[in-house]
């Protein structure tokens, strides 16, 4: 293990997995170093030679149990369908009840999240996760869960009218303040409803349900697409709202790092401009994965588009949220930028032109 990361000795449900399933263990290798991450990541070399990506799930063991099924039931899906060019990293093994999960290792692999941050993210990339996401939803659909109840996600009904105690409670001061300007914008609320009210509707496909930058592996060329722990059959909007939100809230947080570096916050106007200018040097590339996804997959929904750029709003909302977390106060620059949230899921017929989501090609 190397130095200054936790070992697996409290974990020892992964290495039972592992030498059960054949693949060797994982306990004195040299190579294994832990991940970041919301759950218990590793990546080694197992004695027999497997090279393995392994992650436990934090969270209830119901709950656990619930997404390690979800990952299984796209496994099942993906290796079924033999015409299909979607990549994904081959599971191995999988434990529900312990909430373990072991995958082949992707070799020399980086997320799309970093190469946005290096600024590597081409077009022609941005293009190819757009093919990616085509082909998922391609997948077939009609043996996958549409219930609702499967795993609650943000947003929902409940919470735009008052949040649980046990959230309360663990809620930053940033997070209650944060709350409260959603539950007491009845124009946003009324645009919430909405969008759960259109994806209810909406035709179902195979979707990731929680995609973002992150989940994006390439190597050598080739996009691989990871954690399925939400899989299911839902509306296609969730995911590419997911993947263009996640682009255009990263790139608005580099438009504004600029004035973050002054002394004096900057105005109000400067920001603003600031902000427009993101989403002008992002727009090629959220035109890009697009026109990749239209061109994979022919959905016949004219509303699409549409629904996409309300859920592109609401991610912005949902990075405010995160963001309080950790935060004693709400600043004006995610402040800033869940206004733009809020107008995209207010007008989301106006404001798709605006982020390239359009029908004709540039």
């Amino acid at each position: 293990m190397t130095e200054g990361t936790t070992t697996l000795d409290e974990t020892a449900a992964v290495d039972d997995l592992l030498i059960h399933t054949g693949l060797g263990s994982l306990a004195g290798q040299t190579d294994v170093r832990k991940l970041p991450g919301r759950n218990q990541n590793w990546i080694g070399t197992t004695d027999t030679g497997k090279r393995v990506f392994v992650k436990k799930l934090e969270g209830h063991p119901q709950a656990s149990a619930a997404r390690v099924r979800q990952c299984l039931a796209f496994d099942r899906i993906l290796r079924k369908d033999t015409s299909t060019a979607l990549r994904s990293p081959q599971l191995l093994a999988a434990d529900p009840e312990k909430g373990v999960l072991v995958f082949a290792r992707v070799d020399d692999a980086r997320t799309a999240a970093e190469l946005i941050r290096e600024e590597q993210l081409t077009s022609e990339l941005a293009y190819s996760l757009g093919r990616t996401v085509g082909l998922l939803h391609d997948l077939p659909v009609a043996e996958l869960p549409h219930d609702e109840e499967i795993s609650p996600l943000l947003p929902t009904e409940e919470l735009l009218e008052a949040i649980p105690a046990a959230l309360f409670e663990a809620s930053s001061a940033a997070e209650l303040q944060a709350w409260s300007l959603m539950q007491n914008d009845a124009e946003l609320g009324d645009a919430l409803r909405r969008l759960l009210s259109h994806e209810r509707l909406a035709d179902r496909v195979a979707a990731h349900c929680d995609l973002r930058l992150d989940q994006f592996l390439i190597s050598d060329g080739t996009v691989h697409l990871t954690d399925f722990e939400e899989f299911r059959a839902g509306d296609p909007a969730r995911d590419l709202g997911g993947v263009v939100g996640d682009l255009l809230h990263r790139a608005l947080l580099d438009a504004a790092a600029g004035d973050r570096q002054g002394e004096e916050p900057p105005s109000r106007d400067r920001m603003l401009a600031r902000l427009t200018e993101g989403i002008r040097k992002v727009r090629p590339q959220i035109m890009a994965f697009w026109n990749g996804y239209r061109d994979t997959r022919d959905s016949g929904d004219d509303q699409l588009a549409e629904r996409v750029t309300a859920f592109v709003g609401w991610h912005l909302l949902d990075r405010l949220l995160a963001g309080a977390r950790t935060a004693p106060r709400l600043a004006a620059l995610p402040r800033a930028m869940a206004g733009i949230g809020r107008k995209a899921l207010l007008t989301p017929a106006a404001f798709q032109s605006t982020l390239g989501l359009t029908e004709a090609r540039a």
